[in-house]
Protein backbone atom coordinates (compact mmCIF):
# COMPACT_ATOMS: atom_id res chain seq x y z
CA UNK A 1 0.00 0.00 0.00
CA UNK A 2 1.32 3.54 -0.50
CA UNK A 3 1.99 6.03 1.92
CA UNK A 4 0.32 9.38 2.01
CA UNK A 5 3.47 10.77 1.27
CA UNK A 6 3.55 8.68 -2.06
CA UNK A 7 0.00 9.36 -2.56
CA UNK A 8 0.72 13.29 -2.42
CA UNK A 9 3.55 12.84 -4.60
CA UNK A 10 1.75 10.87 -7.54
CA UNK A 11 -1.16 13.42 -7.33
CA UNK A 12 1.40 16.34 -7.67
CA UNK A 13 3.08 14.70 -10.55
CA UNK A 14 -0.63 14.42 -12.24
CA UNK A 15 -1.65 17.91 -11.61
CA UNK A 16 1.68 18.97 -13.12
CA UNK A 17 1.68 16.74 -15.87
CA UNK A 18 -2.03 18.40 -16.48
CA UNK A 19 -1.04 21.77 -16.41
CA UNK A 20 1.06 21.25 -19.54
CA UNK A 21 -1.97 20.34 -21.59
CA UNK A 22 -3.34 23.22 -22.62
CA UNK A 23 0.11 24.03 -24.65
CA UNK A 24 0.38 20.55 -26.06
CA UNK A 25 -3.24 20.83 -27.16
CA UNK A 26 -2.84 24.36 -28.36
CA UNK A 27 0.60 23.24 -30.50
CA UNK A 28 -1.96 20.63 -31.94
CA UNK A 29 -4.99 22.87 -32.59
CA UNK A 30 -2.30 24.77 -34.29
CA UNK A 31 -1.04 22.28 -37.10
CA UNK A 32 -4.57 21.54 -38.00
CA UNK A 33 -5.35 18.76 -35.87
CA UNK A 34 -9.11 17.94 -35.14
CA UNK A 35 -8.72 17.28 -31.31
CA UNK A 36 -12.38 17.90 -30.04
CA UNK A 37 -12.55 13.93 -28.84
CA UNK A 38 -9.16 14.26 -26.83
CA UNK A 39 -9.86 17.93 -25.24
CA UNK A 40 -13.52 16.20 -24.48
CA UNK A 41 -11.60 13.26 -22.53
CA UNK A 42 -9.01 15.98 -20.56
CA UNK A 43 -11.62 17.89 -19.57
CA UNK A 44 -13.78 15.07 -17.57
CA UNK A 45 -9.52 14.11 -16.68
CA UNK A 46 -9.41 17.47 -14.93
CA UNK A 47 -12.79 17.37 -13.38
CA UNK A 48 -11.48 14.17 -11.88
CA UNK A 49 -8.02 15.62 -10.66
CA UNK A 50 -9.58 18.26 -9.31
CA UNK A 51 -11.96 15.91 -7.33
CA UNK A 52 -9.22 14.07 -5.94
CA UNK A 53 -7.17 16.70 -5.00
CA UNK A 54 -9.87 18.24 -2.80
CA UNK A 55 -10.67 14.94 -1.10
CA UNK A 56 -6.59 14.61 -0.54
CA UNK A 57 -6.91 18.09 1.12
CA UNK A 58 -9.86 17.28 3.21
CA UNK A 59 -8.04 14.29 4.82
CA UNK A 60 -4.63 15.99 5.33
CA UNK A 61 -6.32 19.15 6.77
CA UNK A 62 -6.01 22.58 6.23
CA UNK A 63 -2.74 22.84 8.33
CA UNK A 64 -0.40 20.31 6.46
CA UNK A 65 2.30 21.69 4.50
CA UNK A 66 0.78 18.76 1.61
CA UNK A 67 -2.10 20.27 1.53
CA UNK A 68 -0.82 23.68 0.55
CA UNK A 69 1.21 21.92 -2.10
CA UNK A 70 -1.85 19.77 -3.17
CA UNK A 71 -3.41 23.12 -3.18
CA UNK A 72 -1.05 25.32 -5.70
CA UNK A 73 -0.74 22.58 -7.77
CA UNK A 74 -5.13 21.99 -8.04
CA UNK A 75 -4.50 25.94 -9.05
CA UNK A 76 -2.04 25.94 -11.41
CA UNK A 77 -3.58 23.54 -13.47
CA UNK A 78 -7.27 24.69 -13.27
CA UNK A 79 -6.01 28.37 -14.15
CA UNK A 80 -4.11 26.72 -17.39
CA UNK A 81 -7.04 24.82 -17.99
CA UNK A 82 -8.96 27.70 -18.23
CA UNK A 83 -7.53 30.04 -20.22
CA UNK A 84 -6.89 27.38 -22.63
CA UNK A 85 -10.81 26.60 -22.85
CA UNK A 86 -11.88 30.10 -22.57
CA UNK A 87 -9.37 30.57 -25.90
CA UNK A 88 -11.12 28.22 -27.95
CA UNK A 89 -13.90 30.34 -27.91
Amino acid sequence: MMSTDDIVARLLEELSDAKTWPARFKGALESGADIGHEIAEADKKIEQLEQRAKDAMKRLGCVSPQTRSIHHGMADMLMEWHIFKDSLG
